[in-house]
């Protein structure tokens, strides 16, 4: 009980510093930028502010530590796609810290957050209906900027935010990507969820993992693409919490096992 209330004062005490100062930061970066050039000017300020975050907010407030292993396997001076596990808010907030060069597929909704909308237009993040079930249709437009500014492009084939235990069917937009062998596929897995899940769950103290893979084979057959990433992306990701103290304890002496686990229905095919 006492353990429960000080994980529940640790969240809110996180919750009340990270979004309220993420506004805040967002309005002055956008105002203090708007005489720049876009990109250029507002990455250092991003920096600065992932870097506060993860060391202090993560570090201080929720005891949450981040280790990135695999680095290597992303190369610097060609486009890539990292097809990636993603579980929590700190997702996309690890892979620009370390790949700040790096562009994604997101969600219309966030476009319209004020301040942050005006971030992700200025970085070129890509915009996603993906309620509409035509974003494929984007993949040739998105296929041709990525590869004309080398840069990485982050997928996530789940297409949002899966609590741990859980799963979702995959979506085969990184497949299409990949698909005339130009751009190498770097699996991402990760145990991030169980500290820093999705919804109201209690943050909890621990080691996040980000593994970045070798790239994956290329294969130009769609199900043996999407088997690569159920193996390279959601199993390692499952092996990892595994091996985190922390599935213990979320799931106590229930612990599900992951190739059994609860697979909730998209909402469309991919």
């Amino acid at each position: 009980m006492a353990r429960r209330l000080v994980l529940l004062l640790r969240t809110v005490a996180f919750n009340a510093t990270f979004f309220p100062l993420t506004l805040l930061w967002a309005a002055g970066l956008v105002i203090f930028t708007l005489p720049f050039p876009a990109e250029r000017a507002l990455v250092p300020g991003i920096l600065m502010w992932l870097a506060f975050v993860e060391r202090v907010l993560l570090g201080w407030i929720a005891g949450i530590r981040v280790e990135v292993r695999g680095l290597e396997h992303v190369p610097h001076d060609r486009a890539v796609i990292l097809l990636a596990k993603h579980m929590s808010n700190l997702d996309p907030i690890i892979t620009f810290a370390r790949l700040p060069r790096m562009t994604a597929l997101a969600k219309k909704e966030l476009f319209r957050i004020p301040f942050i909308g005006t971030i992700l237009r200025k970085l070129a993040i890509v915009r996603v209906d993906r309620q509409s079930g035509r974003a494929h249709e984007q993949m040739p437009q998105v296929l041709a900027a990525v590869k004309a500014a080398a840069r990485p492009l982050v997928v996530y084939p789940e297409g949002t935010r899966v609590r741990p235990g859980e799963r979702r069917k995959l979506k085969s937009g990184a497949f299409y990507l990949q698909l005339d062998g130009e751009i190498p596929v770097i699996p991402v897995a990760t145990n991030s969820g169980l500290h820093w899940p999705k919804g109201r769950a209690l943050m909890r103290p621990g080691l996040v993992i980000y593994e970045f893979g070798a790239p994956l084979p290329h294969v130009a057959d769609k199900e043996s693409f999407m088997a690569l990433a159920e193996e390279h992306v959601i199993r390692r990701s499952e092996e990892l919490m595994r091996a985190d103290p922390a599935w213990r304890d979320w799931f106590g002496d229930d612990a599900p096992d992951p190739d059994r686990g609860r697979t909730e229905r998209a909402e469309r095919a991919a």
